[in-house]
Order: C-alpha cells, then structure tokens, then sequence
C-alpha cells in the first residue's frame, strides 16, 4: 500500500513529460511558461515535504497519508477539467501539496514494519519500485495522450487512489506516541518562507531568458529568492521545532548522501523533461513511441533494482553509489553525442540503457542509507529532508538547464539565420517566436523549400542546445559520486559506540 501510494505521486511528477509539447501547443505557451506544469508540482512537493514529515511525526503518518492521498485524489481531478494552463498550474500545485504529505509518510511507514536486515530488503523494494512507475510515467503518458486526451493522464489516479484508500484500513499506525494539535509546535514561519523562496527563485530562473536578465521581475524575484533562502536557514538554526534540522546534517553519511540526492536527481530530472521534447518535435515520434523510448531503463531498473538493494547493503553502498553515479553521467552524455544520428536505436538507445543501468546501481541503495544514517525516532523527518533535496533539485538544475537549453537555442538559430539565403522577412518572422523553441511557427508563405529549409534550421539550433545540456547534465551527475568518494561517516548505528558525550555533541552540532 505505501509502495503504491508513493509510485503513485513519483510517477504523476514524471507522467506529464510527454505531454508537455501537447500543453504548449493547446495553449500556445512558451517554453518558460509551459515548464511551470513540471514546476508548480516539484515546488509545493519540495517545500512542503519537510512539514509533511513533521506532521506525521506528531500527528500520525497513517493519518497525514490519508490526508495526502485525498488532497491528490481532488487536484487530479481539478487537473483533467483545466480549460486553461493557469487552472492546470494551481491544480498541478495542490497534487504538490498531496505528494509532499503521502512521500514521506510511506517510508517511515515501511521503514517501522520491517525490523534489522529485513527492513534493507523492503526499502530496497520501496526504491525499486517507486522508480519503475516513476520511469514509466512517460510510457502511460504517451499511451494516453496517443490513444484518447491528455486529460487521461490526470483521471488515472482516481481508482487507484481510490484502491489506496481502501487498503490504508489494514495498516497499523507506525508511530503510537503522537502530540496534540498545536501551531506552535509547527515551523509555520519556516514553511512559508521555503515556500515563497523556492517559489521566487525558480520564477527568476524560468523567466530570465525570456523577459531579460535585467527585467525588474526577473531581477526583484531573484533578490527575493535568495534572501528568503538564507532566513529560512537562520530560522532553523533558531527554532526548536525546526521543519528541517540542521542537526541531521551532522552526520557526514547523512550529509553526504544528500548532496548526491541534489545532483544525482537533478541531472535525471532535465533528462526526463529534455528527451520527450527531443524525441517528440526533432526525431517526430509519436508520444506513445516517445514514452516506449523508455522502456529499456525501466526493464534494467525492474529487473535488477531488488537485487542491487540486498548486495548493497551486504557489501556496503559507498561503491555501488558511486558507480551508479559515473555510469549515470555516461548515459546523459551519450544522449548528447548521439543526438544528430538518425532513429531511435543510434540516437537514444544507448542513452537509455547506459542511465538505466546507473541509476538502478546508485537509487536502489540510496533510500536504505538515508533511513540507516539517523535514529529511528528520526526516520520520517530524514525521509522528508532527501525527498525534498531531490525535489529541490529538479526544480533548480532544471531551471538552471532550461536556460542553457533557451541560450543554446538562441545562439545557433541566430547564427543560421544570419548565413541563410532565406528571404530577410521570413527570417524575422521564425527569430520574432524564439521563445517557443521548437514550437517556433515557420511561414509558409514563401514556398515550400523555404519552409522546410527554415524548419531544419530550428530543429537544428534545438539539437544543438539538447546536446549541450545533455553534456553538462552528465557533468552534474558525475559529481553526485564527489560527496561520497570524500565525504563519508559514520550511520546511526556506527554512531551508538562513539562516546554518548561526543555523540550528544555531534547531534547538537548546528
């Protein structure tokens, strides 16, 4: 049932991928714009999720599931009816606030059921299966949007919401000692200030390169964000009933493994959300073909996810995040070498199975380090910090790419219309909707060889911007292994024969 439930809000933030060239199209919006359908999510998912591992620590992590799952439930069902990309923003966003309730609840949940070696196993489960609905979100997706409407990919989650609520009676609360309901013992100041300042920061990065660097939205937005950020730290260093202890980071393995989290899910996410739009609008598969192109790093994670989870934690997880990690980095860059071959088996393919197989050897350990680097007492919060770092980190990196991407684009369609023998007017016309990347409109009116000479050069710039991306994704990736070949101590467990004086002292660390 928890397995379930946190598949179910994993794959929903990768679902909308391949449908994603169907929303700028419907509703004629710019890249900046349409990236808000990824963004609003992966937003309130990755503020809130550190309250929602609070709440269920006090209040119950059977109850705050529920609430989770219902919460939703609502949002994909207000998502189907959007008639507007705004309406599907603000419901995108309240699946967010779902999601960042139910996450972290699931693992601590599971975590609580299963005792010593058997909860490395059922954690390794958990990692594996999560990821394999979260890879095939594009594949259903596409399916969706291919066989009927893009609305599908929303009213999917109905019955098995539904189907969750039906199981969650059979569950036992894991956590039976829980506090009364009191604002004060909630980091409200701390919500609100990593909410408005992940929100003000990823703004400035999603629209700097379509309004200007120095527009005075873009520029106010990105003061905002980043004093917000630091009040957010301050408050925690103050505040006794902290949303995110900085306590935990003490713990260099705990550390460690977080920063990997930030790089390791960041890189994957610009590839989750570049790839659909490449294989869509530049190779021109249909979006069932485009989320089938995915298949083969579902297959690989699948089949060996559970498996790398069990002799991980027998052989000890530092190596196999490592190499997860540098086989990941190859994977992405291999997607940027390959980008200007023709058909999916020379341009995709060996992309796809390289990252499958570093991801299922780096993400099917990852969650049992976490939940082994703190105290039990302390495994929801845990569970909520990495899951809000992995958040966090598709929506900066991914906003970070996303004008590298708009940059790339720019620079090369601008230099291909400047030596083009197409007609000066037709010229202005394809760089006057630029913003729209590969959604640009190429006149017709000026004959049919211009036309397709005009598209090839907008195909063209785009490759060009996917490749560079791809490269410094892969480069991002590759430093997700720094943190743990450097950066690597003691787990909760190794900390129980350190001293109690030195260990109270290490947990007390700011």
């Amino acid at each position: 049932m928890t397995i379930l439930g946190s598949s179910l809000a994993f794959m929903d933030g990768s679902v909308v991928s391949v449908a994603l060239p169907t929303f700028q199209s419907t509703f004629y919006a710019t890249s900046s714009e349409v990236q808000w359908v990824v963004q609003s999510y992966a937003l309130f998912c990755a503020a809130l999720l550190l309250l929602g591992g609070t709440l269920g620590d006090r209040l119950g992590r059977k109850r705050i599931f529920a609430v989770g799952i219902g919460l939703f439930t609502l949002a994909s069902a207000g998502a189907a009816l959007s008639m507007s990309l705004s309406q599907l923003v603000v419901s995108r966003s309240i699946q967010g606030v779902g999601a960042a309730l139910l996450i972290p609840q699931s693992l601590a949940i599971l975590s609580a059921a299963f005792p010593g070696r058997e909860r490395a196993s059922a954690i390794g489960a958990w990692s594996a299966w999560t990821s394999v609905f979260a890879a095939l979100g594009p594949v259903v997706g596409g399916l969706l949007i291919q066989a009927s409407s893009w609305r599908w990919i929303f009213l999917l989650n109905l019955p098995l919401a539904m189907w969750i609520l039906l199981l969650l009676p059979k569950v036992r609360e894991s956590n039976t000692e829980l506090s009364t309901l009191s604002l004060a013992t909630f980091d409200l100041r701390g919500t609100f200030l990593n909410t408005l300042g992940l929100g003000s920061l990823v703004y400035s990065l999603s629209f700097g390169p379509q309004l200007g660097w120095t527009n005075i939205r873009v520029v106010l937005s990105m003061v905002a964000g980043v004093s917000l950020i630091g009040a957010f730290l301050y408050s925690q260093r103050q505040n006794e009933h902290a949303m995110m202890p900085l306590s935990l980071f003490s713990n260099r393995r705990f550390l460690a493994v977080n920063l990997l989290t930030f790089f390791l899910y960041g890189s994957l996410g610009v590839a989750f959300y570049i790839v659909p739009f490449f294989s869509i609008q530049i190779k021109h598969l249909s979006p069932f073909a485009t989320g089938a192109a995915f298949l083969p790093c579902i297959a690989v994670m699948f089949l060996f996810s559970s498996r790398i989870g069990r002799i991980s934690s027998e052989l000890g997880e530092r190596s196999f995040l490592v190499v997860g990690a540098v086989c990941g980095a190859g994977g992405l860059v291999l997607f940027g070498l390959s980008s200007h071959r023709q058909g999916y088996i020379a341009s995709l393919l060996p992309g796809m199975l390289l990252l499958g197989v570093g991801i299922t050897i780096a993400l099917s350990p990852l969650a049992n380090v976490v939940m082994s680097s703190v105290p039990d007492e302390e495994a929801a919060i845990a569970s909520a910090v990495n899951n809000s770092i992995s958040r966090i980190a598709g929506l900066v990196i991914l906003s970070i790419a996303t004008i590298f991407l708009s940059h790339g684009f720019d620079r090369s369609l601008r230099a291909q219309l400047r030596v083009s023998p197409l007609p000066s007017q037709m010229k202005s016309q394809i760089y006057a909707d630029h913003a729209l990347m590969t959604a640009v409109r190429v006149p017709s009116d000026f004959g049919n060889e211009a036309e397709r000479q005009g598209r090839r050069i907008v195909d063209r710039a785009f490759t060009n911007g996917y490749s560079a991306v791809m490269y410094a994704a892969g480069l991002g990736m590759l430093l997700a292994a720094l943190p743990v070949i450097f950066w690597w101590g003691e787990s909760s467990q190794e900390l129980e024969t350190i001293p109690a004086s030195l260990n109270a002292d290490l947990k007390s660390y700011p």
